[in-house]
């Protein structure tokens, strides 16, 4: 059985009301993300399993890019098929 996992959301910075909201829009469609929930400036993602699609490691990645958060949590999805994807 997985553990679920955790990812933190900080620094948590929108620019418009149309920024944020395109943010938890975003979130909300990506499939492994089973909940989340604010804390304090940060925003915590609960992902359902470390074994996750290409579609949605690449959202992730994405996600992580685009609102500048530490993209190093997500290397618990690397694997041999997307390992190129982690590196700079």
């Amino acid at each position: 059985m997985d553990k679920k996992i955790m990812l933190i959301c900080t620094p948590l910075r929108f620019y418009t009301h149309e920024d944020e909201e395109l943010f938890f829009n975003w979130i909300k469609k990506i499939k492994c993300i089973e909940k989340f929930k604010g804390v304090g400036v940060a925003l915590n993602l609960y992902v359902t399993s470390k074994d996750l699609s290409d579609n949605e490691v690449l959202n992730l990645i994405g996600l992580f890019d685009r609102y500048k958060f530490d993209i190093k949590q997500l290397e618990i999805f690397k694997n041999e098929n997307n390992k190129n994807w982690f590196e700079k």
